[in-house]
């Protein structure tokens, strides 16, 4: 293979590189206007008059769902930009190839320019009839006429590569220009994020100092742990099929091992400080008895969750009191909850493994700052998990 014609397969690959990248920018582009539209949803409802919003409570749950939308705008930009960068690295192979591709088919059209060049000067004619036979000036006659037409095709094939090169120089410019514009976007909606922060701050230093509202939240609380137990029995029978039909089709294979079993084996899902024991305790503030499904634990913000087995993801939702919570389906009647997450990074129905990391910690519908809250049930009731992660 002759390094032109390499020249001219890599030219062609970087082009179905490009072409596959624009599809990925427009399917981000697409998914980025969904997210945005959700957000002005939920910014026109924050919007009503106090009498209409029912109370602080309802404006943390709102500026949560807005948070988090933030966050998926923003890792959506992110994807977009390196998205931009993977094309425009690809633009700049593809104008280095063609300029190769160029200054090789230059040096060949040069060299068959100055041999007519010579011939003509030398009478091709004289060359032709200066053969000892006629079969020998056909032949001369046909090797010229050879020259002349390759020297035509060649400077088609130049005339083409120069404006394919001049094409896609314009098209730098341009996805230049977007990645430049997408980089001001994140800068924006960075700025929104942290001004969605700080109402939310507002929002949750109002409800602690009030008593009222404080107590309204503990409720609401106490109303999403059985919502919580109820969510997950509806699992169970949609699983077994007294529920309904799920919308897809799991592979159970996928999910290896048996959950019973593992008693004291779990990894814990995130790193940090147990703050919030399993079974009833105090509220410090109202000094009213509750009882917690699960347990909390106090982590930095943005630090990564991880699956402690493997399942699927069941169920994504937001939870007054539990914030973004995910739920997976160990098989077998096993799940485990994860809440206050900052962001979910699995899809629903996603197999997945133990370690795999599902999300990031938060503070969505808590009160007291960034946490996960983390729940195993077995047969549809809550156990403690200290009794099956490892001993720290």
């Amino acid at each position: 293979m002759s390094g032109l014609t390499k020249i001219f397969i890599l030219s062609i690959l970087c082009c179905s590189m490009l072409l596959s990248a624009r599809q990925d920018d427009k399917k981000n582009q697409r998914e980025l206007e969904e997210i945005r539209e959700e957000m002005s949803s939920l910014q026109r409802q924050l919007s009503v008059s106090d009498t209409e919003l029912r109370s602080e409570l309802n404006q943390l749950e709102n500026l949560d769902q807005q948070t988090t939308l933030q966050k998926k705008a923003l890792r959506v930009l992110e994807k977009q930009i390196n998205g931009k960068n993977r094309q425009l690295r690809g633009i700049n192979k593809s104008i280095d190839s063609l300029n190769l591709s160029l200054d090789a088919l230059k040096k060949i059209f040069k060299r068959q320019v100055i041999f007519m060049w010579k011939q003509e000067r030398g009478s091709q004619f004289e060359w032709m009839l200066g053969s000892e036979n006629f079969n020998q000036a056909l032949v001369r006659y046909r090797y010229f006429q050879s020259v002349s037409n390759g020297l035509q095709r060649l400077y088609k094939r130049l005339s083409k590569t120069e404006k394919r090169l001049s094409k896609l120089q314009s098209r730098h410019s341009s996805e230049l220009t977007k990645q430049r514009t997408l980089a001001k976007e994140k800068r924006t909606e960075q700025s929104a994020l942290v001004a969605k922060r700080d109402a939310r701050q507002n929002v949750v230093d109002k409800i602690s100092r009030d008593r009222s509202l404080l107590t309204a939240a503990l409720a609401e609380k106490r109303r999403s742990f059985a919502k919580l137990q109820n969510l997950i029995g509806g699992l169970t029978d949609l699983r077994e099929g007294s529920g309904g039909q799920l919308p897809v089709q799991i592979d159970w294979d996928r999910v290896t091992g048996n959950f019973a079993g593992q008693r004291g084996k779990l990894n814990w899902p995130v790193r940090g400080r147990m703050v919030g024991k399993f079974g009833k305790y105090k509220n410090p503030e109202l000094k009213t008895t509750l009882v917690n499904n699960g347990i909390d634990i106090a982590a930095t913000k943005g630090s990564t969750v991880k699956c402690v087995f493997p399942g699927v993801a069941s169920l994504i939702t937001y939870m007054s009191g539990f914030g973004n919570t995910l739920i997976i389906d160990h098989n077998n009647d096993y799940y485990t909850v994860y809440a206050h997450l900052g962001e979910v990074l699995v899809q629903k129905y996603q197999a997945v493994k133990a370690g795999d990391i599902i999300g990031t910690v938060g503070e969505s519908g808590s009160l007291d700052g960034a946490r996960l809250h983390f729940e195993i049930y077995a047969k549809n009731k809550p156990v403690d998990p200290t009794k099956w992660l490892r001993r720290r």
